[in-house]
């Protein structure tokens, strides 16, 4: 009988863990490969296998699920995140439910240590059993020549220029940063980490300059996605866009931005090419007081809520939480009550009805609380995991 081993990795586990996942991911796919395209968990110092669940057979890694903790402030309410990330079980070991066990340990781990919400890429009916629905709400945005023609003119042509990062020195990566966190939503990006953040996901950072003045800077993933983009200016967006657009060879881009980036969404709303309200990430709440009250206060900074008091209750993975919102002289209070529940929500059904596009539920709400969701949740594409 083999011995079986379920829980977190160790240290010694790095390199056995990676080639693991390289040949359960991307066995027909040669060129890539996990350290190079997510060299911010998977270097050593990040502890790769000890941020995993796993369950060895003899020794030999059979199925691991990461678990990695992320920091989020959201105008100055410090949430913790658990990313789930390479959810994987070896070709010879499938069908014996290990993922299923895998999933379970980090769940459990999460309810554990007080994670307020956790987040995965990945198929929503795969993971909806484990209590994540696709959640959030960003703004992507086109971008094509031919569109900035007609607002810059046929002949216009950019001083800016994008320039790929080689090395990131303190000095740019503080400019960066201070671009990253302007609107006071943002992970938490050690310094000696923020590199290999900005490479991550196969992406390449620019710096973007004119005469020599820092202007802002994108992460380009494929030719014409864009993972990240921040600019010094939102008037100065558009010569942003023609300078990456000449350095990456292409005639159009397309990039994400949060609702709560409510002057540069105006912006590109008005020179954009097109644009649409797409999902931020598969996400599942675990905390929904605590994280209720730091999106609702957010959003009541960008839009006047309508004000009044409403108790929901939430039968929630990590437990019941029968909650009462109250909107008032622009400010929001959510706190635990017996009072008794207006509308009762399941897990699932709540995080439509707090983090979707779209919820069925909503309609019950009263007209007061209309415009309370969903919540500005988003996290940048060089966040996830």
């Amino acid at each position: 009988m083999s011995n079986i081993y379920k829980g977190r990795g160790s240290d010694e586990d790095n390199k056995q863990l990676v080639e693991v996942l390289d040949n359960v991911f991307f066995r027909d796919e040669p060129d890539v490969r996990f350290m190079t395209l997510l060299p911010k968990l998977y270097k050593d110092k990040y502890r790769p296998a000890y941020n995993n669940f796993m369950i060895k057979e003899d020794g030999a890694i059979k199925a691991s699920v990461g678990l990695f903790p992320m920091t989020l402030n959201v105008d100055g309410a410090i949430l913790s995140v658990g990313g789930i990330g390479n959810v994987a079980v070896a070709r010879d070991s499938r069908s014996k439910g290990y993922m299923i066990e895998c999933m379970n340990m980090a769940l459990d781990q999460m309810k554990s240590d007080g994670t307020d919400i956790s987040v995965l890429g990945g198929q929503r009916q795969r993971y909806e059993h484990f209590g994540f629905e696709p959640a959030g709400v960003g703004l992507s945005v086109d971008v094509n020549k031919n569109t900035l023609k007609y607002i810059k003119g046929k002949d216009y042509v950019t001083s800016f220029k994008a320039e790929p990062i080689t090395e990131l020195t303190d000095e740019l990566r503080d400019k960066i940063r201070a671009l990253y966190e302007r609107n006071g939503v943002y992970v938490e990006r050690p310094d000696d980490d923020f590199e290999d953040i900005l490479r991550s996901w196969n992406c390449t950072p620019y710096a973007i300059y004119d005469g020599g003045e820092f202007k802002g800077y994108f992460c380009r993933r494929a030719e014409s996605t864009i993972q990240e983009i921040n600019c010094v200016n939102k008037e100065d967006m558009l010569d942003i866009c023609l300078a990456a657009m000449n350095a990456m060879g292409a005639d159009k881009i397309n990039f994400d931005l949060p609702l709560y980036d409510s002057e540069l969404c105006e912006h590109m709303a008005v020179n954009s090419d097109g644009m649409s309200l797409e999902h931020s990430e598969n996400a599942s709440i675990l905390n929904y007081g605590k994280v209720l009250q730091a999106y609702l206060s957010l959003k009541a900074k960008r839009i006047k809520l309508g004000e009044g008091s409403l108790t929901l209750l939430v039968h929630g993975v990590k437990r019941d939480e029968n909650l009462t919102i109250t909107v008032k002289d622009g400010s929001v209070k959510v706190e635990e009550t017996e009072n008794t529940p207006e509308i009762e929500l399941e897990h699932l059904e709540a995080m439509r009805f707090f983090t979707g596009l779209s919820s069925k539920s909503r309609e019950k709400l009263p007209a007061f609380a209309a415009g309370w969701f969903p919540i500005d949740f988003f996290l940048s594409s060089q966040d996830n995991v």
